[in-house]
């Protein structure tokens, strides 16, 4: 089993289509592969994401990502993350380029395209993450900054800071709140709240809260 090399990289129906899995630590080397589940909830309803990712090689990877509410299946995202990476001894950074499309098997019939810039590093003690990305008639920035605390036995603890802004044709909204990672050789944990700091969005309401486990390999 290969250690898991963090990259972190959010789990929210505004935002989501920036973050990738597995809980944004996607497996860094070749032909390497994960899955994950999220269960997020907000504006009173509850969702389940189903998630995976395969990994050519670290530069390069694929995603799908599909919803389910209310007893059925939303329309999934597909991307393909393209990444940038540069390793300093104990610090790594990345830029990334992610194309996506939103696909209509919910029963619809409307395709969305989507694209994020990130940038994101890491080091002994500090984590930080800067999104800027856009689906459809959505475009949000997403930042993570937050302290690594690793057990030096092979696992870590990520303590974050969330702020999340998002426009769309139904208004703005700001959210920002504490995140927690947990990792473990191939096992992901990820927990989340978020508050509505700023809310003039007719589509959204109140707070939002997400847990997800997922696996790396």
């Amino acid at each position: 089993m290969k250690p898991i090399l963090a990259v972190l990289f959010f789990t929210l129906a505004g935002n989501l289509y920036a973050h990738q899995p597995v809980m944004d630590m996607a497996p860094r080397w070749n032909n390497g592969y994960g899955v994950q589940t999220r269960i997020e909830h907000a504006n009173s309803e509850t969702t389940t994401w189903l998630e995976g990712v395969y990994t050519f090689k670290p530069s390069l990877r694929m995603t799908l990502k599909v919803p389910h509410s209310n007893g059925e299946i939303g329309d999934a995202i597909f991307a393909m993350p393209i990444k940038r990476y540069k390793n300093a001894g104990a610090f790594t950074s990345n830029w990334g380029l992610t194309p996506s499309v939103r696909m209509p098997t919910g029963g619809g019939s409307q395709w969305d395209a989507g694209l994020s810039l990130s940038y994101s590093s890491e080091s002994r003690k500090v984590y930080q993450l800067y999104d800027l990305y856009t689906l459809g008639d959505t475009t949000g920035v997403d930042i993570n900054v937050g302290l690594v605390h690793a057990d030096g036995k092979g696992s870590s603890w990520f303590t974050l800071w969330d702020i999340t802004a998002k426009d769309s044709d139904s208004g703005q909204h700001l959210l920002s709140g504490p995140v927690l990672v947990y990792f473990k050789r191939n096992l992901i944990l990820r927990a989340e709240y978020k508050f509505s700091a700023y809310d003039d969005d007719s589509q959204w309401d109140g707070d939002y809260f997400s847990f997800g486990i997922g696996l790396v390999y």
